[in-house]
């Protein structure tokens, strides 16, 4: 997912964007939206897909954020766009959660700001390695230092949610990936002759999926609490992480490869990847808590929800819900928050 102001920066530059990110963020905010349609589902054939969906889906969207964040500084103009776009979002939908907790629970108003609701947890998680950009790419090793963070993060018996401190470090090799992943990189891959061995391995990871999701816990891919949750040693736990980083990452480049690099009529759907990501969830949240979704055991079924989830996802990134709902999902406030820089000295070029 990426901001809105960061969308338009080749525009203001007067590059023309590159579709090729695009697309693969607007697959990846389909996989989120169908996932989650998922969830709920009882089917065999709705959790093996599930499963493959969280083997890659986050680490993909993590590493690109992470890839983005690359010119990333703590500049003033810096902090204001995340405040804009991911701490002021965050605050008024963890609102929204809170007050449909009260339509669909009849719970009392209550908005926990430490401890992200559901989906929010990204946002959050994004503003963190954002503000930690600068730090990790002064480190010699970032990727071997993320990698260790991640593996030993899960130790800790009361890793929670608060904060989101359990994603953020365990997906930070992920981030770290996108972030020391150079624009020749990823030309090196999207020229790779080979590449659509990419497209066999996600689909015997597919395949995997059902054959065994089964037989191991979904949670392994949320990575969001300790080894002792999953009634686990610490030793037996740092493994299955570190296997689960492997699998999710050869996922992660094995997607990427086969990504497609030309425009197309859904293209725009990654550009506005992040207010999809933001609106589903509220929309989806009362019949996610409703019994009818547990109620799909069947294949038919089961497809009928994939097939309402892309329905969504295409109506949420039409131009007109970006448009009414940019108020919600790109507040214009970080510029009064954030002191400018520029004044008092020669106005910069934009980018």
């Amino acid at each position: 997912m990426t901001t809105a102001r960061h969308q338009n920066r080749a525009k203001e530059s007067g590059k023309p964007r590159d579709p090729y990110l695009d697309n693969a963020r607007a697959i990846l905010i389909t996989l989120v939206v169908t996932g989650h349609f998922l969830d709920n589902v009882s089917s065999y054939l709705g959790g093996a897909i599930d499963t493959w969906i969280y083997a890659f889906h986050m680490p993909a969207f993590v590493a690109i954020s992470g890839h983005l964040s690359r010119s990333y500084r703590n500049e003033p103009r810096q902090i204001s766009r995340i405040i804009t776009a991911l701490l002021v979002p965050y605050i008024i939908f963890q609102t929204v959660q809170a007050l449909l907790r009260v339509i669909v629970h009849d719970d009392d108003f209550s908005v926990h700001l430490w401890t992200p609701s559901w989906t929010l947890w990204f946002l959050l998680a994004l503003f963190l390695w954002r503000i930690f950009t600068p730090l990790l790419r002064a480190l010699r090793y970032p990727l071997i230092f993320s990698i260790a963070i991640s593996v030993m993060a899960p130790i800790a018996t009361h890793l929670d949610q608060t904060l989101t401190w359990g994603r953020v470090l365990s997906f930070l090799p992920f981030f770290v990936l996108g972030l020391v992943t150079t624009p020749d990189h990823l030309r090196r891959l999207r020229e790779f002759r080979f590449r659509h061995i990419g497209l066999v391995i996600l689909g015997a990871g597919l395949a995997l999926s059902f054959l065994t999701h089964e037989k191991f816990r979904i949670s392994l891919f949320h990575m969001s609490t300790s080894y002792d949750l999953h009634d686990v040693s610490d030793i037996r736990g740092a493994i299955v992480r570190i296997a689960v980083l492997l699998i999710s990452g050869i996922a992660v480049i094995s997607f990427m490869a086969i990504t497609p690099q030309r425009r197309h009529w859904w293209t725009d759907i990654g550009k506005n990847s992040l207010t999809i990501y933001l609106l589903h969830a509220p929309l989806f949240y009362p019949l996610r808590e409703s019994e009818f979704m547990d109620s799909i055991d069947s294949p038919g079924g089961t497809v009928l929800v994939i097939i309402a989830a892309l329905l969504l996802t295409v109506i949420l990134s039409r131009k007109w819900v970006i448009t009414a709902t940019n108020w919600l999902t790109n507040p214009p406030v970080g510029r009064w928050l954030v002191e400018d820089s520029s004044q008092g000295s020669p106005k910069k070029p934009a980018g």
